[in-house]
């Protein structure tokens, strides 16, 4: 039987769940409307030969807005995007302010755990909700950020849900327009799980230059060592067996994936990092 581990993280996967009350389809050439909390706007991305709208940060291009953010999506990484504005929970295990949400609709990769997505979230309101919990998420993302080594606690994620991080792999510091963050391959599970092509995702974590913006990116990706789901243990093993040589199952795996060049996984690392260094925070 697969062996549970406690949940770490204090929000349930839950937290994911929101009314969508309404879905607009906009010409290809208008921008999308502000939505309204709860609202969706689903917004065909411009072709690529359609004019990139400048930025007030030199060097960074985008082709796309929702609410206060601004990113340069890529054609073969999203054909459409949906933009919401995600209602406030003050009280519960889904505690979160009022925050925005793109989704990336036609994204190379289905099926997976998690759907393709980037949300802004407002920091001080997200501390004033968790004054326990969401100060020591940003100091130790800007201590990354800084150059900081990375300790032996998991890496700093938001927003948090209901399963521990199982290991991290191709860690790397990344700026984004208007701030800087860190990106690393994951996967979250509330037992000693496989790593697999189901779960595994790409996450980007960044704060705002001036504090004010969390930016949480999570995308699926895939890699061909992996297998297509966890739901063996691998190598013919018990679970048991499993169980009991996990911690140098996961220091062997990581070794291999990071190892692994950028264009060997699917969508590229390149891509990838491209599209969150794109992302601009305009208020």
């Amino acid at each position: 039987m697969k062996k549970g581990i406690y949940p770490i993280a204090i929000l349930s996967v839950t937290m994911f769940a929101c009314n969508i009350s309404t879905t607009v389809t906009p010409t290809v050439a208008t921008q999308p409307p502000v939505p309204q909390p709860g609202q969706v706007t689903d917004t065909p991305v411009l072709p690529s030969d359609t004019p990139i709208m400048p930025t007030d940060t030199p060097g960074v291009q985008t082709n796309t807005t929702c609410n206060e953010l601004a990113i340069y999506l890529d054609p073969t990484l999203a054909s459409s995007y949906t933009c919401e504005t995600i209602p406030e929970s003050p009280e519960g295990i889904e505690t979160y302010p009022q925050y925005t949400k793109l989704t990336l609709q036609g994204y190379p990769l289905s099926g997976k755990f998690f759907t393709p997505y980037i949300s802004i979230l407002p920091v001080q309101r997200y501390i004033e909700l968790l004054p326990d919990f969401i100060p020591g998420q940003v100091a130790a993302l800007q201590a990354l950020v800084s150059g900081g080594a990375l300790g032996d606690k998991d890496l700093p994620f938001l927003p948090s849900l209901n399963a521990g991080q199982m290991f991290h792999a191709q860690y790397q510091v990344l700026p984004f327009g208007s701030g800087g963050g860190v990106r690393y391959l994951t996967l979250l599970a509330q037992y000693y799980a496989p790593i697999n092509n189901h779960d595994l995702f790409y996450t980007y974590q960044g704060v705002t230059n001036d504090g004010k913006y969390w930016v949480s990116a999570i995308l699926p990706i895939n890699n061909p060592i992996l297998p297509d789901n966890g739901d063996t243990p691998p190598g013919g093993q018990t679970w048991d067996q499993f169980t009991n040589n996990y911690s140098s199952y996961i220091a062997d795996l990581t070794v291999q994936l990071n190892s692994q060049a950028s264009g060997n996984y699917t969508p590229s690392l390149a891509m990838l990092d491209a599209l969150v260094s794109s992302i601009t925070v305009q208020p």
